[in-house]
């Protein structure tokens, strides 16, 4: 799978940041805080992918931040139970190593939105991590394992801040969702999705939900 970003250098407080920001249609993501440190990103079969995507490339540029731009200011009334904000978060991926103080962010993306930048492709399998089984999961059930996903929301942005193996390893369940999830709706008018808590520090969570707005306003019609 091919995308593209416009990839943008930055420089703040004498330090240089690399911030990629998508070429693609995001206006079918949408990231909400369901409860005090519980997060949720909902997205249709193309935006899955999408975000399987953004994790790979995350996982391998950690000199590089993410900052997947452009999506709805407010999330769709279907999903406003979700959040008591009733507004869309921007997401952001970086790594650990960069060290970015989030209350940076909102000059850094100031910054950035001034920019127009210069393209970069990539060739991605959304598919790559997709087949993992438990024992491939076993290492992230010890307390020893480093590796979790640290989340921070911050000037209406949801930070997504981790390393390259619990990337590669989350994205492993977006790709299966983007194929099952309209399914599942069609069945039983649920949410189908995944807990990645797996993934993420004791005392956060993150869900990942499919979420077609077309599907759901076809339903409500009928």
């Amino acid at each position: 799978m091919k995308i593209q970003f416009l990839q943008k250098e930055i420089w703040l407080q004498n330090k240089k940041y690399i911030v990629l920001t998508p070429a693609f249609h995001t206006k079918d993501i949408f990231a909400c805080e369901f409860d005090k440190d519980m997060f949720m990103i909902f997205g249709n079969q193309q935006s899955l992918q999408y975000l399987a995507c953004v994790l790979l490339i995350g996982a391998d540029h950690r000199d590089k931040i993410i900052h997947v731009t452009n999506m709805e200011k407010d999330l769709p009334i279907h999903l406003h139970r979700f959040s008591h904000a009733k507004k869309n978060n921007e997401l952001v991926f970086l790594h650990h190593s960069l060290q970015l103080n989030t209350h940076q962010w909102k000059e850094l993306r100031q910054k950035a939105n001034q920019q127009k930048g210069t393209v970069r492709s990539f060739e991605v399998n959304p598919r790559k991590f997709s087949d993992l089984d438990y024992d491939d999961y076993l290492m992230f059930h010890y307390k020893e394992n480093k590796d979790k996903i640290l989340m921070k929301r911050d000037y209406d942005t949801l930070f997504i801040i981790g390393s390259k193996i619990v990337f590669e390893y989350a994205s492993g369940l977006f790709e299966p969702l983007s194929r099952t999830g309209a399914g599942s709706f069609l069945r039983s008018f649920g949410h189908d999705h995944y807990h990645l808590d797996l993934f993420t520090r004791n005392n956060q969570g993150l869900c990942v939900d499919y979420y077609d707005k077309a599907l759901w306003n076809n339903h409500l019609k009928n």
